[in-house]
């Protein structure tokens, strides 16, 4: 699984029905939390019947990497980062707003992904009992689960950037991810050559970037999107200390 938003459709052949259209839909799919800490996402009805929803939050590690995985959010990530209401009734035809509030910013930007599925009336009365296979109503032909990804920003916003020598290996270590959108191989008199590329590294983590060999004899800069101010800016991109 990678970071792209993704909805994962479980057809659930019924003796009883036939196969009916998706019944919801969740918008947007992608939500950055900026400073004010708080947004909200709508879950509209495309159903002529009601729809019982369970939102189920996971936190993604690794992001961005090919050990991307998702884990359990924590008691102190659930009490920092709320999302409410988890289960709601969606009447035929109608549309409810789930809201996302960062009560506390961390430390380092995170990424979550909140699953919105339609489960039976059973499983949305009894909280304790795990969404499984199978568990959507006998009158619903196809069991859609929505992902919305989900972006919190940190406390304090630092944008850096640094390569190991000799590999083509770029490491955040600051508080941001980073979409780098060009990065350039400068000369000692300030001359740059630019390459356009769409690699996002996020903090923590250490990407590949395809066709470079970083070389500590020479300078390095990329141009990125500031996704909290919405600016294309450029840093300068120096090598990793090692002890």
């Amino acid at each position: 699984m990678n970071i792209f938003t993704r909805i994962s459709i479980t057809l659930l052949l019924s003796s009883i029905c036939p196969l009916t259209q998706a019944g919801m839909t969740v918008y947007p799919m992608e939500i950055s939390l900026g400073t004010k800490g708080a947004d909200k996402i709508r879950v509209i009805s495309q159903d002529d019947n009601v729809q019982f929803v369970k939102v189920i939050l996971k936190k993604i590690a690794e992001p961005g990497t090919p050990k991307e995985h998702e884990i359990d959010a924590t008691a102190e990530d659930k009490s920092n980062f709320i999302i409410t209401p988890q289960k709601l009734a969606l009447a035929a035809g109608s549309e409810r707003i789930v809201r996302l509030v960062s009560v506390m910013q961390p430390e380092k930007e995170t990424t979550w992904r909140a699953y919105f599925e339609s489960v039976s009336e059973d499983v949305f009365n009894h909280s304790e009992m795990a969404p499984a296979k199978g568990t959507a109503s006998a009158n619903v032909g196809v069991n859609v689960i929505w992902g919305a990804l989900i972006h919190v920003a940190p406390k304090e916003v630092i944008a850096s950037l640094k390569y190991k020598n000799n590999t083509s290996t770029v490491v955040n270590d600051g508080t941001i991810r980073v979409p780098v959108k060009e990065i350039a191989t400068c000369d000692d008199a300030g001359k740059c050559r630019w390459v356009k590329t769409n690699i996002t590294v996020y903090p923590n983590t250490d990407i590949s970037f395809p066709g470079m060999t970083f070389d500590s004899n020479k300078h390095y800069k990329i141009k990125y999107i500031n996704w909290l101010s919405r600016t294309t800016e450029e840093i300068s991109l120096p090598a990793q200390l090692v002890n």
